[in-house]
Formats: structure tokens, sequence, C-alpha cells
């Protein structure tokens, strides 16, 4: 059965995409209370701005699949879509996009993991697949350069990480401002450009030009863990791409995928995974 994902559900949503995700070879922090924290919150956030684009399948009464999409100033994206290992090929991973797709807009897109079923089922719902690279290594540490990036406020600067945000992918971040705020994860800042940071590593970044974005980018290099890692390096991230070179990266088979639906592309852009 196919149902709206209510609060009840937050705990075993999170759990379905921990054991999907560890099913399909990902590479999953340890599971931490602040870690399982950060990861009910995502879900509970969205349910709530997002209602409509928020579903779960169950099977006697368990939770056994989630989806969770939201749409921003006419754009949507797919945040979450994962099925309990043991429950795939029964068709839920589609009647749960199918479920979703009910708020889908004009603008639309996915970033997707490379399981070949949801490959095969965003490309059937009439999405063009962009493929990605990952960058994934020790940086060089001796070819860090100096950047004018300073420090972030999100009370200060949250307004210019919302225009920033809707002049590259064409919607701001709006209400997902005080979540991000919330969760504690830093904000580097230039002049237009951004770049929102954990201690795990990057977790979006957006820029007016190619060579503010390669600037946060370094930064983002030189306070990362090693090894560090960077995803979502499609054809239209030269300037990502040439960073990451130029840091001795090695470029590998991308962990994901884009797919886009009326969406034009975005950059210089690295998305946010949960929220776009």
């Amino acid at each position: 059965m196919i149902r709206p994902l209510l609060p009840a559900d937050f705990a075993a949503s999170r759990r379905v995409a921990v054991d999907a995700m560890t099913a399909l070879g990902e590479e999953m922090p340890e599971e931490t209370p602040e870690v399982t924290a950060r990861g009910v919150a995502r879900i509970a956030h969205l349910q709530r701005t997002d209602p409509g684009g928020a579903w779960v399948a169950e099977e006697d009464g368990r939770v056994v699949g989630c989806a969770l999409a939201l749409v921003r100033e006419g754009m949507w994206f797919l945040s979450l879509l994962m099925v309990d290992p043991a429950h795939q090929s029964k068709g839920l991973g589609k009647q749960l996009l199918d479920a979703s797709l009910q708020t889908s807009t004009d603008r639309s897109w996915i970033l997707a993991t490379t399981d070949p079923a949801a490959l095969r089922r965003y490309r059937r719902a009439g999405f063009d697949l962009v493929p990605c690279l990952t960058a994934k290594g020790t940086v060089d540490r001796a070819l860090l350069p100096s950047t004018s990036v300073r420090e972030g406020s999100w009370s200060a600067d949250g307004e210019a990480v919302d225009d920033i945000t809707r002049t590259v992918r064409g919607a701001g971040l709006g209400e997902d401002l005080p979540y991000l705020e919330e969760t504690g994860v830093r904000l580097l800042m230039a002049d237009r450009g951004y770049a929102i940071v954990r201690p795990a590593g990057l977790v979006s970044l957006a820029a007016d030009d190619p060579g503010t974005a390669a600037e946060l980018l370094w930064t983002a290099l030189a306070e990362a863990p090693a090894p560090v890692e960077i995803d979502w390096l499609a054809h239209d991230q030269q300037w990502a791409i040439d960073v990451c070179l130029d840091a001795r990266l090695p470029l590998l088979k991308g962990e994901g995928h884009l797919f886009l639906r009326g969406q034009p592309p975005m950059s210089p852009y690295l998305p946010s995974g949960s929220l776009g």
C-alpha cells in the first residue's frame, strides 16, 4: 500500500533509506545518534514543508519504502526514493515515484544513485540522463591556493544565499534556509557565491561565475577531511573538474547521476543530495 508519510513514520523511513543505500554498496557514515537525528530531521522537515510529496510504501503494517519530493518556486526535486532491499522488484519504487510526481512541475530534476532499476525508472518517466563523475581521494595540500572566501552567517547572509541559489537553479532555498541553520552546517561566503559544508565534507556550492565557484571549492577542499569526495561532476561543471584535477584528485566512475525534465542545466552548481 502506498500512503502519505506521517510523523510516526520518520524513524522507520530513515531505517529504510539506510538499509537500501547500504545494499547498494554506498559508504555510509557511522550510525551515531547525531547522524541518525540528522537523517530523521531531514524527513521531518520535508514532510512538514511538502506533505504532498512525502509517501511511504507499507506492507503488513511496516514501512518498506519512502519517497520525498519538494517544490521551490516552481522547481520540483526528488529528495529521496528508497525501498527496503527485501521488498524490491515488486514495483514499489515505481509506485512511490508516481505518487511523488503528482506534485512535479515543468522544471523537475533528480539526483539518482547508480542503481540500474532507478536509472531505468527515471528515464521511462521522461527525465533526461546526465552522466556524472566523482572526484575522490586525498588532496595535495601543497597545491591549495589562498582565497578571499570568508566565514558566513546564516542571519546576515541568508538572503544572499537565497538570491544566488535562485540565480543558478531558478529557485531559492526559501523554507530550507532555517532548516540548514538548525542542522549546524557551516556557511562559507564569497562575492556572489557560497559553499555549505559540514565536518564530513561539502554539502552544496553555488556562484554567479566559475572563478568564484572555484575559489569556494578550493576552500571547501582545504577544510575537508581526508579522503575527500566531490560528487555530481556533470559535463557543465568543468570549473569543478579542473579544481579537482589541480588538487590531484582522481576522477572516478560517478556514484550517482543527474536527471532533468524541463529544468535547465545549473552551473556553477554542486547540488545538495537532500535539497537539490
